[in-house]
């Protein structure tokens, strides 16, 4: 994943390309118009993730939430991975 500066002239003929580095490797394209940032290119996935990011950012309680689970993991608490698959299959049964 890369972020890289390109301007308006050079995208025009480059854009095919561009959107597939975007879609396949997540790279990211400032694009700038007289030598200022006017836009940015990035997969439709990651702007999803972005959106997301900040939804839930935007929420205290779950980041909150979330700040409380990073201390316990810290702390030594949570699960192992391994736990969660015996409990899975404890489920199935």
């Amino acid at each position: 994943m890369a972020t890289e500066t390109i301007s308006l002239t050079e995208l025009r003929p480059r854009l095919s390309e561009l959107l597939a580095r975007a879609h396949e490797h997540f790279d990211r394209f400032v694009i700038t118009r007289h030598g200022r940032a006017e836009a940015v290119l990035l997969s439709a996935d990651e702007f999803e993730g972005l959106l997301e990011t900040l939804e839930i950012l935007s929420d205290k309680g779950q980041v909150l939430r979330l700040t409380e689970a990073d201390e316990e993991i810290a702390g030594g608490g949570g699960h192992s991975l391994e736990d969660l698959r015996q409990g899975l299959e404890l489920g199935k049964r």
